[in-house]
């Protein structure tokens, strides 16, 4: 079993706080600094000479990340920030039928959508999946976790009722990577994307993309620049020959600095073991559940293991007031709606989940 006292060692943010608020932000672990630090200090003292060793990491990086998804690395993109991901691919799925998305997602997973004037179909509830699929529909684009509510999709369901229909599945994946398991090949989407610095603990500066390999070769490249061709070094200005592995969508050079970070990151959590962060997670929520009930607060996410995610929305009056309460006492919460959104990572303490509901109790 991992030693998770000696893990929190990796986080030094961590010291002299409560930090809950790894839905907004998590704390960067060492080994991300280390792996961001060396690159920039290499880049100080030798500049640009090391531009073939840098995409060396880079490439080592994109394994790590097919590695944890389970698909293959041609199918991994580096992009700045997960928005950007997300307007790839709906340029990638121009024109193909009707967007359905729920109305409480997460405005990266709709906006891309509208501003481009696609038809987008508004769900009140994950609940009305099951139906909600038409042969007008085209795409399905969902956060594999809810970040109001802290509801997670049964991927496994979604992605087959998805196929069922010739449905396309966009996921955003940035709330569960780093928490959840994801196999994509058991359980295929046609693109997911998550942003790194939350529950993987990479920082900001970097969003790996996946989109399926067959999907980019029946659709081509969305956008072009120099390292989208086949040939990328031959330069040549006058002819378009474009890959059809994911990594063309970077265009340019990728975002070295949080690509080598994001691989520190992932050497942590490789390390650590996904299935083992998933259990502890999970009993960690277990001890915020057991807590709020025994002290009369309400839930307002879901209780059972296979829907709940490391995200608990707790109901209180006046949640801005109460949120700012508890950051006087360094304790960090988010604010969301009509409650707290409390969230859990492997960091975190039965202790600190102690702190947390005393402080409540008290406002």
């Amino acid at each position: 079993m991992p030693n998770w006292d000696a893990l929190r060692t990796h986080f030094p943010a961590l010291e002299g706080r409560v930090d809950l608020n790894t839905a907004g932000g998590g704390p960067m672990c060492r080994e991300a600094a280390d792996a961001a630090h060396a690159y920039f200090d290499e880049l100080f003292r030798q500049g640009d000479t090391r531009w073939n060793a840098t995409l060396e990491r880079v490439e080592a990086t994109r394994a790590q990340t097919a590695r944890l998804l389970n698909v293959s690395p041609r199918e991994i993109a580096f992009l700045g920030n997960a928005s950007y991901g997300l307007n790839l691919v709906a340029d990638l799925f121009a024109g193909d039928g009707e967007v359905v998305a729920l109305s409480d997602e997460f405005p990266s997973v709709t906006l891309p959508w509208l501003q481009r004037k696609r038809s987008v179909r508004f769900l009140d509830s994950p609940e009305e999946l099951d139906g909600a699929l038409t042969p007008a529909t085209g795409v399905l684009a969902l956060s594999f976790v809810q970040y109001k509510t802290g509801y997670r999709a049964n991927l496994a369901k979604v992605s087959e009722l998805c196929r069922s229909k010739g449905v396309k599945l966009v996921v955003d994946a940035t709330q569960g990577f780093g928490v959840f398991p994801i196999d994509l090949t058991r359980t295929p989407v046609d693109a997911l994307v998550f942003s790194a610095y939350k529950w993987a603990n990479a920082g900001y500066g970097v969003a790996p993309l996946y989109v399926r390999h067959a999907l980019l070769e029946e659709h081509g490249l969305p956008s072009a620049g120099w390292r989208s061709a086949n040939q990328p070094y031959d330069l040549q200005a006058t002819t378009l020959d474009l890959t059809t592995d994911a990594r063309g969508l970077e265009l340019g050079h990728p975002p070295f600095a949080g690509v080598l970070a994001l691989g520190g990151a992932l050497g942590l959590i490789e390390s650590i073991g996904i299935d083992e962060i998933e259990s502890r997670v999970q009993n960690l929520v277990d001890v915020l559940h057991q807590g709020l009930d025994a002290r009369g607060v309400a839930i307002d996410s879901p209780r059972e293991r296979e829907l709940r995610s490391a995200i608990t929305m707790v109901r209180v009056p006046d949640p801005a007031a109460t949120a700012a309460t508890l950051a006087e006492k360094d304790i960090l919460v988010s604010a969301r709606g009509d409650g707290l959104r409390v969230s859990l990572h492997y960091y975190n303490t039965e202790d600190e989940i102690e702190q947390f509901l005393e402080a409540v109790q008290a406002s």
